[in-house]
């Protein structure tokens, strides 16, 4: 079963959503009507999924929200009541995984806690592809700096730089960045016969 975290002082909303949570297969771990307290239970506990009102204690609802979403730890759903329409563009332009608006039926919540966790694992992914694509990018820089530095203190051709490159991260097991970064710190030169 999958652990949720509840952030309201609404008890109304608090007694439908503990009964709720159960038939999205979650269990509640803690509930708090402080935004500060929210923060630290989600550091504390790793919830699966939040749930959160408006209107908190101790620190600013949009501020917990923003914070949330910044540290990208699960996915947060943001339950506004019918008189809380007006802070529903500053929900959506925080990046809010889901909203569901007050009241609300059971399948319609059990449908956005859905809906909340397929966005944020597709927000996971793409954040894991760009690091992904930032390292590699990052190591093509250091081999063309590592070929340009060879290149000048040799005057060899380009393939043959990174030949010189290649065969050394071949000798001694490394990787490519590896040698590359040994080149630019002046640990490491091929041998004008290489």
């Amino acid at each position: 079963m999958k652990r949720a975290i509840l952030v309201t002082g609404k008890v109304l909303l608090m007694q439908e959503v503990k009964s709720m949570l159960p038939l999205a297969d979650y269990q509640l771990l803690a509930t708090t009507d402080n935004g500060m307290e929210a923060l630290r239970f989600i550091h504390r506990f790793e919830p699966d999924l939040m749930i959160m009102g408006w209107n908190l204690r101790g620190l600013s609802s949009s501020e917990v929200l923003q914070n949330l979403v910044l540290q990208h730890l699960c996915p947060i759903i943001v339950m506004l009541t019918q008189e809380e329409h007006y802070v529903l563009p500053e929900v959506v332009e925080a990046d809010a995984h889901h909203v569901i608006v007050y009241p609300w039926r059971v399948l319609e919540m059990v449908a956005g806690i859905q809906m909340a966790e397929h966005r944020f694992q597709r927000e996971t992914e793409h954040f894991q592809q760009v690091q992904r694509l930032e390292e590699e990018l990052k190591t093509r820089k250091l081999i063309f700096q590592a070929m340009l530095f060879i290149i000048q203190e040799q005057g060899i051709t380009e393939q043959a730089a990174y030949k010189a490159l290649r065969n050394q991260a071949m000798a001694t097991r490394k990787s490519l960045r590896t040698i590359a970064q040994s080149v630019i710190k002046g640990i490491w030169l091929p041998s004008s016969n290489e």
